[in-house]
């Protein structure tokens, strides 16, 4: 898997306002590091293997495709890539990864729309245990909802809002079904 995860990852583009939001899914743009998990690895968005501890991998669902951030919080990016550098010897990383959660926003191989391949990866990790969420998601009303929400982000040093087209499928590469929005794009 590893190589072929770059070209199977979908991108968003930025957001430049003329995209009428209403009716598109939004979900919190978590300021992380992109992990694909295959249904038995995780890798990075470049295809490297990620050395998870065996005790936050053995939690995620078997033969799942999942496409997610790793994340230790607001402003935690730093801590996180710290963690992620210290990582070389699976033996000795748990301690590491205690505070690390796998947001997951998509399941890549699902090939619905994106609220139903949202509602497949929210089911498939509802058991997986407190160290892997699913990102909530909520349909936008408008531009006044969509920017509600997006400084309700930043206020907690959120990074940004996710706009999902609400019928598109699963597009590896850059695609404008998916578009992010940051304060100051």
């Amino acid at each position: 898997m590893g190589n072929h995860v770059a070209a199977l990852l979908m991108h968003g583009e930025d957001w430049d306002g003329e995209v009428d939001p209403t009716g598109w899914y939004m979900s919190e743009k978590v300021d992380g590091f992109r992990a694909f998990w295959d249904g038995s690895n995780l890798f990075s968005k470049k295809g490297n293997l990620l050395p998870a501890p065996l005790e936050f991998t053995s939690t995620l669902p078997r033969n799942v495709y999942l496409d997610g951030e790793l994340w230790v919080g607001y402003d935690g990016f730093n801590k996180l890539l710290s963690i992620v550098r210290k990582s070389t010897d699976l033996q000795t990383t748990s301690d590491l990864w205690k505070d690390v959660k796998f947001c997951v926003f998509d399941a890549p191989m699902h090939h619905g729309s994106y609220p139903e391949r949202h509602t497949y990866a929210r089911q498939a990790t509802a058991v997986c245990g407190p160290n892997i969420c699913t990102i909530p998601i909520q349909p936008c009303t408008g531009v006044d909802h969509l920017n509600t929400i997006l400084s309700d982000i930043t206020s907690k040093k959120g990074e940004g809002v996710m706009l999902y087209h609400p019928t598109s499928t699963y597009t590896p590469g850059r695609t404008s079904n998916l578009l992010k929005v940051k304060a100051y794009t």
